[in-house]
Parts: structure tokens; C-alpha cells; sequence
């Protein structure tokens, strides 16, 4: 049955709508959807409170948004807050504010360049960090590249066939702010399991893979290799074994 759209939905300034059907969503300034959303287009350039589920081909966010339900979208940026109630299903995901999700995350792109929070797993093609995260269960991904900036990065497991972690260089206001803040910026995980790994200031319980290189700044407890090992010189590996 084809969707019957019901036109734009505008709130310029201060207003509530409710949920349906449509073209477009734009919202500047204060606005209040009340019900489910399924659209083209989705802008929010203020701040808005969305009752219910969003179904849209694009989102973004520039603002401070509240979803309380669950998200399915082609393509969602965000460039200041967003808070999803439930889960966010998105192939490319552009975040250069910050994120929280209360359900999991899947995509195909995930890049994140702010700070992500999420409280169940995390899963996508190739996910790109270069701010700060916490993955309260799995982080899934074929390729995994993270740039340690502003922070610390955590996920309870993290799984992928290249997974590549390296501190970020400290550099003008960078450096102030870490000095300001003694931000610590690290990795830290239960279990790390991929085919290529190559760790940098990382804490892991067990590191397990075909490649292994464990980088300056790390702590190990365990290391498990198929075919080779490195070793960065001083670095604290408790216990190595190829398998």
C-alpha cells in the first residue's frame, strides 16, 4: 500500500504537532512532536522533544533533541545532543557532538568525531572514533579505527577483522585541555578478538587475534596469537601464548 504523505511539518519558533506521515520535518527553535514520525527529511535546529518512533531517509540534528522511541533512518548527523530512547538502526552515522542510546546501534558507517554513550551493543561495516565513547555491552565491527582524543573509550567486548588503535597527537588548545581537565585518553576492555590488531594505549583483560602488535602505552593480561606477535619495548603484557 503506498504511503499517503501528509506535506511539511514546520514549527519556527515555539510550537507541538503531532506524529504522522510526511515530506519534511523542520523544526527552529522549540518544538514538540507527539506520536510517530515517518518522513523524507528530518532538520532540527533547536530544540525539539519527539514522543515517539522516527522512520526517515535523513536526519539531522544541530540542536539538543530528545527521541524517546527507537530510530531507523539512511543517513542521521549530528552536530550538537541527541538522545535516542531506544534503539538506532542508520547505515552512516556522522556524529560530531554528542550521542547517547539507550538500546543498541547498527550501521554501516558509524564516525564518530564528539563522544558516543550507548547501553547495549554497537555493531556496523566500519565504525571510526576519534573522540570518545562508552559501549556498555559489544562493539562489532569489520573494520575498527580509533584515534584516542578528549577522553577515554570503553565497550565491554570488542570484536573485528582489522581493529587499529592509536593515541591522538596533543596539539595547541589540545594540550591545554588535557591539562585543564587530566583527561585520560585510553581504551579500555574485557576482551578484544579480531584477525589484525594493533593496540596503543589500551587496558584489556584478553587480546586475542591472528596478528597481534601490542603498542607503547599498553597493559595486557593475556595475549593470544595464531600466526605473529610484537611487543612494544617496556610495554606490560602479563602473559603471551600462540594458539
Amino acid at each position: 500500500m503506498e504511503k499517503v504523505m501528509k506535506g511539511d511539518l514546520v514549527i519556527s519558533g515555539s510550537g507541538s504537532a503531532i506524529g504522522g506521515q510526511y515530506h519534511e520535518v523542520k523544526i527552529s527553535g522549540n518544538g514538540k512532536i507527539k506520536g510517530d514520525v515517518d518522513c523524507s527529511d528530518m532538520r532540527i535546529s533547536g530544540h525539539a522533544n519527539v514522543i515517539g518512533n522516527v522512520k526517515a531517509e535523513a536526519i539531522k540534528v544541530s540542536g539538543a533533541t530528545e527521541f524517546t522511541g527507537s530510530i531507523e533512518a539512511q543517513r542521521m548527523k549530528v552536530y550538537g545532543s541527541a538522545e535516542v530512547g531506544g534503539n538506532l538502526a542508520c547505515k552512516e552515522i556522522k556524529l560530531s557532538g554528542s550521542l547517547n542510546v539507550e538500546g543498541n546501534v547498527t550501521g554501516d558507517v558509524i564516525d564518530v568525531h564528539g563522544g558516543i554513550a550507548v547501553k547495549g551493543d554497537c555493531a556496523a561495516e566500519r565504525f571510526i572514533a576519534n573522540g570518545s565513547f562508552a559501549i556498555e555491552g559489544m562493539l562489532n565491527a569489520g573494520s575498527i579505527e580509533l584515534m584516542l582524543h578528549f577522553g577515554p573509550c570503553k565497550a565491554r567486548e570488542i570484536g573485528g577483522e582489522i581493529i587499529s588503535v592509536k593515541r591522538g597527537s596533543a596539539f595547541g588548545f589540545k594540550r591545554l585541555f588535557k591539562t585543564l581537565f587530566q583527561h585520560v585518553e585510553e581504551l579500555r576492555a574485557d576482551s578484544i578478538e579480531g584477525d589484525d590488531i594493533y593496540l596503543e594505549d589500551t587496558k584489556a583483560k584478553v587480546v586475542r587475534g591472528n596478528n597481534v602488535n601490542i603498542g607503547p602505552g599498553c597493559e595486557i593480561d593475556l595475549v593470544e596469537y595464531k600466526n605473529e606477535f610484537q611487543l612494544a619495548k617496556g610495554v606490560k603484557v602479563k602473559n603471551y601464548v600462540k594458539v
